[in-house]
């Protein structure tokens, strides 16, 4: 049992009474109401801390401090002669040793090895609560009208059990007011992100406006790194927090006493809310959520156990009309993820690729999710933007300027655009792959070498290409080594083309040649004029 400390006023009196109206030990035993021993013993640790008169003189040591001193001596040793550790540094080697592992546990062993006939483990831990008790003060702070609102998880989750489905616990979210104690419950599928920003869009609906702080724990869908200082906020959060307009202040970690409100409300849910409905069967969060609703209803409108009135009654009167209006649109539902991109400039999320723009390849950028857009941002800036892909056949979604030059214009080439480009070249070169498209059945084959017959121009000049085309059209190749060939040795030089050139048709089941509109034009007419098309074919 730890030994009653001694009243500073009883002693002040004793030295009063004794120095000032010289009473004997007895009469101020009498007036006090103390034994005689008491008051000597008093008097004695007054002359032993060099107090022997009345009023106490306030010399540079400070006489009443000597005398407080005197009177509550630091303990070194226990009440049955125990030596004790120096708590401070106790507590200096606990709040400094968290992230290393030490424990009251170490300590206490590391003293017993000191002292071997010291403080068993209880003891220790006993004497050590004492210490704790100088600290461990609490201070009560008034909450301002619609301006704190403290969130947080339940700890205890809810079964639900569908009618078709496998069961299931749910997650319980809890609001309550800074000022009127106000409370709000709601039932989630989980913990994430999405979740945790539905609930919160549910409390201002039911609150009818906003506060203008929102205090959190510090779970990672609100804060990403605690901080008792900076800490570095989620940014869904962070984005919902600019949209309604409140400020969101998290609690200090490990630092319950912060948000003692929601903890006191959290337990209020448990006993208040919950605890009615244990035996209720529910078969949908929905479902559940109605009882809920129900529920905080009723117990808001509850009165006071202390003080007049209820939480509805303070909240109406009070708090609703500092809250701030509700947006026009609520919050859209979003997340935030960070991705790398990959080597072929997409980024990947729930199986389906994305394509940002090629310069960034390697970079990490942040993805803002909604349900119908997919948004990517490096270094705060948009570079890309998507509707989110649904569809398995379809994986890829490409935007053609995130491309390089290369690709891009690998996917863009067809007969029409490389067509286009022979006739910057000349008639010959157009020619050259009008003939080549008629002779090759797999296009990429003649696209990949008419794409050839253009790269000659990093060697040849146009006209040197379009006169060996025309050549080549004349020798009906189609082939890129002769082409190659014939600007290599000279030949479209040598040989006079003409300069209107009637090229030589490949032999091809669908080219008919002009003897055949020549020859049969007569019997063509003919039979035109001679019969009427029945719209059958015969």
């Amino acid at each position: 049992m730890v030994q009653e400390r001694i009243p500073m006023n009883i002693v002040m009196d004793v030295l009063k009474l004794t120095y000032q109206e010289q009473l004997s030990n007895r009469k101020i035993a009498i007036r006090l109401g103390i034994a005689p021993l008491t008051v000597k013993k008093y008097q004695d640790q007054a002359r032993e801390a060099g107090i022997d008169e009345w009023p106490i003189v306030k010399d540079a040591d400070g006489g009443v401090e000597r005398l407080r001193k005197a009177l509550y001596p630091e303990k070194t040793v226990s009440i049955l002669g125990m030596p004790l550790p120096d708590w401070n540094q106790v507590e200096k080697e606990l709040r400094s040793g968290k992230k290393n592992g030490v424990t009251r546990r170490l300590l206490w062993q590391e003293y017993r090895m000191e002292h071997p006939d010291g403080l068993s483990y209880s003891r220790y831990c006993a004497h050590y609560k004492e210490f704790r008790k100088r600290d461990d003060l609490r201070i009560h702070l008034p909450h301002a009208p619609g301006e704190e609102l403290y969130i947080d998880y339940s700890g205890p989750k809810v079964l639900i059990t569908p009618v078709a489905g496998k069961p299931f616990y749910a997650s319980i979210f809890v609001a309550v007011m800074g000022l009127s104690s106000y409370t709000f419950a709601y039932c989630t599928i989980d913990m994430k992100t999405p979740s945790w920003i539905e609930a919160n869009r549910q409390t201002f609906e039911y609150l009818g406006g906003v506060p203008l702080a929102v205090i959190p724990d510090c779970t990672k869908t609100a804060v990403i790194t605690s901080h008792r200082i900076d800490p570095r906020l989620n940014r869904t959060f962070r984005e919902m927090g600019a949209h309604y307009g409140f400020i969101i202040a998290p609690a200090r970690p490990l630092s319950p006493r912060d948000k003692g409100t929601v903890e006191n409300g959290v337990l209020i849910t448990q006993r208040a809310l919950l605890a009615p409905l244990r035996h209720i069967m529910f078969t949908s969060i929905d479902e559940l959520n109605r009882a809920l609703r129900i529920r905080c209803d009723a117990f808001n409108r509850e009165p006071f156990q202390v003080r007049p009135g209820s939480r509805h009654q303070v909240f109406e009167s009070e708090d609703r009309p500092a809250l701030s209006p509700l947006p026009s649109e609520p919050f859209e539902t979003e997340a935030w993820i960070s991705c790398r991109v990959h080597q072929d400039y997409h980024i990947a999320h729930d199986h389906f690729l994305y394509s940002v723009p090629c310069r960034l390849v390697g970079e990490e950028v942040d993805v803002r999710l909604t349900k119908r857009t997919v948004e990517i941002f490096y270094r705060e800036e948009r570079v890309a933007s998507h509707l989110r892909n649904s569809d398995p056949r379809h994986r890829f979604s490409t935007c053609r300027e995130h491309m390089p030059p290369n690709h891009r214009g690998y996917l863009e080439q067809s007969q029409k655009s490389l067509l286009h480009r022979a006739e910057q070249v000349g008639a010959g070169a157009v020619l050259f792959f009008q003939a080549l498209f008629l002779r090759r059945h797999y296009p990429p084959q003649a696209y990949r070498t008419c794409q050839g017959i253009l790269g000659l121009l990093k060697d040849y000049p146009p006209e040197r290409l379009n006169a060996a085309c025309e050549l080549a059209v004349q020798m009906q190749s189609g082939s890129y080594r002769d082409v190659q060939g014939i600007l290599k040795t000279g030949a479209d030089r040598k040989l006079p083309v003409s300069s209107d050139p009637v090229p030589s048709l490949p032999a091809h089941e669908n080219v008919r040649g002009k003897e055949y509109y020549d020859g049969g034009r007569g019997k063509e007419s003919e039979s035109s004029t001679g019969s009427v098309c029945d719209g059958t074919g015969t």
